[in-house]
């Protein structure tokens, strides 16, 4: 079996491992990423480390001050790697060392919610669900669930089971929407997990409070038989509806929606949901889909779903609930996010929205103009890319590259797409005497692999 093959299998196998007993994490490294975002208003990077290899006894939700980011891109020193082709920035010199919390071993995502006070954080080798409240570091602490001297969230920050509903094994990715109580008008965040061993999905609540207070988290429902080897999650912002893709070779995606009582003329606090519809994408992709990332527009008319059978982008429509256009992509596509890009005029029909698919195996990213559903851009970013979040105001995004432990920045204003580049010039660090003009790709974090890896 060769490398990669192998690493696929321990993921999959991951979260039937127990955490490791003594060593604890550093709080100002990337271990394995696995999510990042980007805090509401463009201040903050988060990332959360998985702690794969099980080297320490838990993983890490780190945060980088983007600020800091923009100033270490011309540093006084840096490390290149042994081609000459990349410049790695010290993640110690970013990653906000007394903000880092532990989160156990094997998360496998990071979102936030609507409005951008809570990161979800699933977590398979704990079988739960972090709900880490995010503050104004001005005044208080970023990142807070609880934590105490070992760094922990407590457990008011878990979603587990309990004495009515069982959390399924094996939560993989998350997503949220805000729900108003019919007869309150409360706003309440609720929170969906995919589960990748049984094909459920679960619903949880998230109870709003000041950051630093008391945040109850709560499991409210379990929906079984969803779809194979539930995978990619995404929340339709405009009908509400949530959309399931599994990894099986049901060529389907799965559509929820959630209701109450008073949908049927009664009314109770507790929303429950059910699967309403799905979208047949079986009459093209007869062989099935190997289905994995799903996004949704902000508009949300259309969704678009990573395909490995074929390796594919598909186009869904969204009020239609079918297959519309697709477009080949790298081999093993994993993660697909949306940017919208405003060409800076008062007309948004200008605007152009790109898909960032993400290839695992290849070490690539894909751009596609979904207009158009054309590739306008390829770039290699690092061994294993697994997540991406945007910096909306300067116009960049930040890819994880799980394999390595590093993270890589593009460019994302067109046509360039540019991996983020320093080219030194005379007297400058870095300065080639034989190739002056030579440029060099940046990356944040210290490069490492897997133990066994080949």
């Amino acid at each position: 079996m060769n490398a990669a093959p192998r690493l696929l299998l321990l993921v999959a196998l991951a979260g039937c491992l127990p955490d490791t007993g003594g060593i604890d994490p550093p709080y100002d490294r990337l271990i394995f990423p696995v999510g990042l975002a980007v805090t509401a208003d463009d201040s903050r990077l988060l990332a959360v480390n998985s702690n794969f290899d099980l080297e320490y006894n838990s993983g890490t939700l780190t945060a980088m001050d983007i600020s800091d980011i923009e100033v270490a891109i011309t540093p006084d020193t840096a490390e290149v790697s042994a081609d000459g082709r990349f410049v790695f920035i010290d993640d110690s010199s970013l990653i906000i060392e007394s903000e880092t919390i532990r989160v156990g071993a094997f998360a496998s995502d990071l979102a936030l919610s609507p409005r951008g006070n809570r990161a979800i954080i699933p977590v398979r080798g704990e079988r739960a669900i972090l709900l880490v409240e995010l503050g104004d570091p001005a005044v208080g602490p970023l990142l807070y669930c609880g934590q105490g001297q070992d760094r922990r969230c407590n457990g008011a920050h878990r979603v587990e089971s309990n004495d009515r509903f069982t959390l399924p094994i094996e939560p993989y990715e998350v997503a949220a929407l805000d729900y108003v109580e019919p007869s309150s008008g409360k706003l309440t965040t609720l929170g969906f997990a995919t589960h990748l061993a049984g094909g459920e999905v679960s619903l949880f609540v998230v109870q709003d409070g000041a950051a630093g207070s008391r945040n109850d988290g709560e499991l409210i429902g379990v929906l079984r038989g969803v779809v194979r080897d539930a995978s990619g999650i995404a929340v339709n912002p405009v009908s509400r509806q949530i959309y399931v893709a599994g990894r099986s070779q049901e060529a389907r995606v799965a559509v929820l929606a959630v209701h109450t009582d008073a949908d049927y003329g009664q009314y109770s606090h507790e929303p429950f949901f059910r699967q309403v519809s799905h979208i047949d994408i079986g009459a093209e992709l007869y062989a099935g889909t190997n289905a994995r990332g799903i996004a949704v527009t902000d508009d949300g008319a259309f969704a678009y779903l990573a395909t490995r059978t074929p390796a594919a982008l598909l186009e869904l429509d969204a009020a239609g609930h079918e297959l519309t256009d697709m477009t080949t992509v790298c081999t093993d596509p994993s993660i697909v996010d949306l940017f919208r890009h405003d060409n800076g005029t008062p007309d948004p029909s200008d605007d152009v929205i790109y898909a960032f698919v993400l290839c695992f195996l290849t070490g690539q990213v894909f751009i596609v103009d979904t207009g158009a559903l054309t590739v306008r851009a390829v770039r290699a970013v690092g061994s294993g890319p697994h997540a991406v979040a945007f910096d909306r105001v300067r116009k960049r995004a930040f890819v994880a590259n799980f394999r390595e432990s590093t993270i890589s920045i593009i460019s994302i204003e067109p046509p360039l797409f540019d991996l983020l580049r320093y080219r030194p010039g005379p007297g400058q660090w870095l300065h080639d005497e034989d190739d002056p003009e030579r440029s060099y790709i940046i990356k944040i974090g210290r490069p490492r692999l897997p133990r066994g890896h080949n």
